[in-house]
């Protein structure tokens, strides 16, 4: 409720305080406590002086009750000096009577169900620029009410400026303490290894903090929306929340009678009587409380998942992805070596009986099988971070013109040009460099038309070596361009002509940021121009991909 008075720290429950948890304990036999707070003092100073001044006129059989809303809306007797009287259902209700209506009134002998007939109780409300903060309670004989309800009226409005004077210099501490909080918050949110992390600890820094039930319906896709965390309720509260609640819509696609229905289903599951909701871009979050502050402070938790859980949602979508292409890499090695072999086996049976005249061609054969096992042992091994690289300085024309000497010779209906400067060194591995420029090459041949031509270009930039392949072919369509690079992504022209694995690109990413530098696809040209920056000297480049 407006003017509530609370406590919140890092490190502590910010209920102590003025509302609920352990302020029962805020008697004038223990003012002097060495355990409150200097907000907690303050409040027990101003109920102390109040009782005193209430007593001068009333007499010291006055019993007083200071009575303040706690987080979650509830009417808490907070101090109480005299008597212990039992309130009864009569009682309760003109307590909650006077505060939300600001107006007093009292409990006649005819009615009055808490003490004796010679006594009446008063319900005077606290109030300050029409906002409730709580109600001043004495029970005092007859006479006192006939002849000192002004008085009694006007020391509730007294204690009412103190407490609001208390409640502002707590909300004004409360703001930086809540400044720091965010920022630890954000921290840990960023720290979580899933957005499922990240909604328990957003929703235990509110349960946690301000003693409140807390409920997040979440969906990381487009879609209804999952119950997936609570925090500060029963077993038994979290099971009803299923029951009555369960999986919901979007919450903007939600009317305001809708909504309203399941704020108020949520308060009949924790025992609330007012809930506050956040909602963001596939989630909400809901809280057994309508507490001003708090609804601040889930404004604030609400906007820090909307910075974070993005983030969250693409390293772990990465995280899963990179454990599915060490996977398929892994199989991949494993299923094309049998085969490869299997071939190498029957040719070197071919050669041993001279079934074939071509004994010079499959010697050829032969001997690229064997280097096409042997380096796709290699690159498959270090892709899955098993092998590291073996840079050396080298000549990245010579190294291009290696790699695209094979399509020169037995590609007959593609022309292929290459520009370059006689000498370009850089520091490399040659064979996955290589490996990395004919995949490239391999491409522009597989899905340009015949009697096209392939441009590979490089240029010498001092620093670095930029290296580019260029075809005439249809390109790649924009939905294509960032998942191109992932494993076993061949696009619709590679699905349409039933050609390559899908594992070019990637392999040939991998390299050159294993090298220290970058390759994308510039979506300038109107064929596909992928282009290649490797840095000349590799010091300071990672020798694993990452």
């Amino acid at each position: 409720m407006p003017g509530q008075l609370g406590s919140p720290g890092r490190g502590r429950d910010m209920r102590r305080g003025i509302s609920h948890s352990g302020i029962d304990e805020l008697r004038s036999r223990d003012v002097a406590g060495s355990h409150r707070t200097p907000i907690e003092d303050d409040a027990a100073q101003a109920a102390s002086w109040t009782t005193r001044s209430v007593r001068e006129v009333t007499g010291e059989r006055t019993t007083v009750h200071l009575v303040l809303p706690d987080m979650r809306g509830r009417l808490r007797v907070v101090w109480r000096e005299g008597e212990r009287v039992q309130m009864g259902s009569e009682a309760t209700a003109m307590r909650r009577m006077a505060f939300e209506s600001l107006t007093s009134s009292h409990l006649e002998p005819s009615s009055n169900r808490v003490t004796d007939r010679q006594r009446w109780c008063g319900f005077f409300p606290l109030h300050h620029g029409g906002r409730p903060l709580g109600v001043l309670e004495v029970i005092a004989p007859v006479d006192v009410f006939r002849n000192r309800w002004e008085n009694l009226s006007a020391m509730a409005d007294q204690l009412a400026l103190r407490l609001e004077d208390i409640a502002e210099r707590d909300r004004l501490r409360r703001a930086i303490v809540s400044l720091e909080a965010d920022a630890e918050l954000r921290s840990e949110l960023l720290r979580a290894e899933e957005p499922e992390a990240a909604l328990q600890i957003a929703g235990d820094s509110v349960a946690r903090g301000y003693g409140v039930p807390v409920g997040v319906w979440w969906n990381e896709h487009q879609g209804p929306l999952s119950f997936t965390v609570a925090c500060g309720v029963t077993d038994q509260a979290r099971q009803d929340i299923r029951d009555r609640i369960g999986t919901i819509p979007p919450w903007g696609m939600l009317t305001t009678q809708e909504r309203t229905s399941l704020r108020r289903l949520f308060g009949e599951a924790v025992g609330a009587k007012q809930v506050s909701a956040r909602e963001w871009d596939g989630g909400v979050l809901m809280v057994g409380s309508g507490e001003p502050e708090l609804r601040r402070r889930i404004r604030a938790v609400g906007s820090l998942l909307e910075e974070a859980l993005p983030l969250l949602i693409v390293t772990s979508r990465e995280l899963r992805r990179n454990m599915e292409i060490d996977l398929g890499l892994a199989w991949t090695a494993h299923e094309l070596s049998g085969p490869l072999l299997s071939i190498k086996a029957a040719l070197e049976q071919l050669l041993t009986r001279r079934a074939l005249g071509g004994e010079a061609l499959l010697t050829l054969s032969l001997r690229e099988l064997e280097q096409l096992v042997g380096d796709m042992g290699g690159i498959l091994g270090w892709a899955v971070g098993s092998r590291p690289l073996n840079p050396s300085f080298q000549d990245v024309s010579q190294l291009v013109e290696a790699a695209v000497d094979p399509y020169r010779k037995n590609s007959s209906s593609h022309r292929i040009e290459v520009i370059a400067p006689r000498s370009a060194m850089a520091e490399v591995d040659p064979t996955h460099l290589r490996a990395a420029v004919a995949n490239l090459v391999r491409n522009a041949v597989a899905y340009s038309d015949p009697g096209s031509t392939v441009v590979v270009e490089i240029v010498d930039e001092g620093a670095r070596i930029r290296l580019s392949v260029r075809d005439q072919g249809p390109g790649i369509p924009a939905g294509e361009r960032e998942t191109i690079f992932d494993p076993f992504v061949r696009g619709e022209a590679g699905s349409r002509r039933g050609r390559g694995s899908g594992l070019g690109l990637f392999i040939t990413r991998r390299v050159v940021e294993a090298h220290g530098g970058t390759v994308w696809l510039d979506p300038g040209y109107p064929g596909a121009d992928f282009q290649m920056v490797l840095p000349v000297d590799r010091r300071e480049a990672p020798r694993f991909a990452s």
